[in-house]
């Protein structure tokens, strides 16, 4: 949803406010804390080249100084997430790109559709 295609002048997330598109975002509950620490974290950061995924040493040098995540398994979610960001972002330059929830929801389409076929 933040990345911005090549030839657009707003990112996704811009355009569909803009066309009042309904966003679609699955709604969480437990983990929505863990979102919300990586993006005032930052999920990508810049080497001066390039912007990548943010490591180990930046999700530690969050957590050690806001408190926000203690247990390993949250260090590792994060990790993921900022990951999953990342190649979301990369991927959404594209403007045929398909969000991570149409990716889903074409999934959960073709699987009923190859049970269907099984019947």
């Amino acid at each position: 949803m933040h990345s911005k295609p090549k030839t657009w002048e707003t990112n996704r997330l811009q355009q569909l406010l803009l066309e009042r598109e309904p966003l679609l975002l699955p709604v969480l509950d437990a983990g929505q804390y863990l979102v919300d620490a990586m993006f005032k974290m930052g999920p990508t950061v810049s080497t001066g080249f390039e912007e990548v995924a943010a490591d180990w040493v930046c999700i530690d040098a969050f957590a050690r100084s806001t408190g926000r995540i203690s247990e390993p398994w949250e260090f590792e979610a994060l990790f993921d997430m900022c990951s999953a960001y990342y190649h979301g972002w990369c991927a959404g330059a594209s403007p045929l790109a398909m969000s991570p929830v149409e990716i889903a929801e074409a999934a959960r389409i073709a699987e009923v559709d190859r049970i269907r076929d099984l019947d």
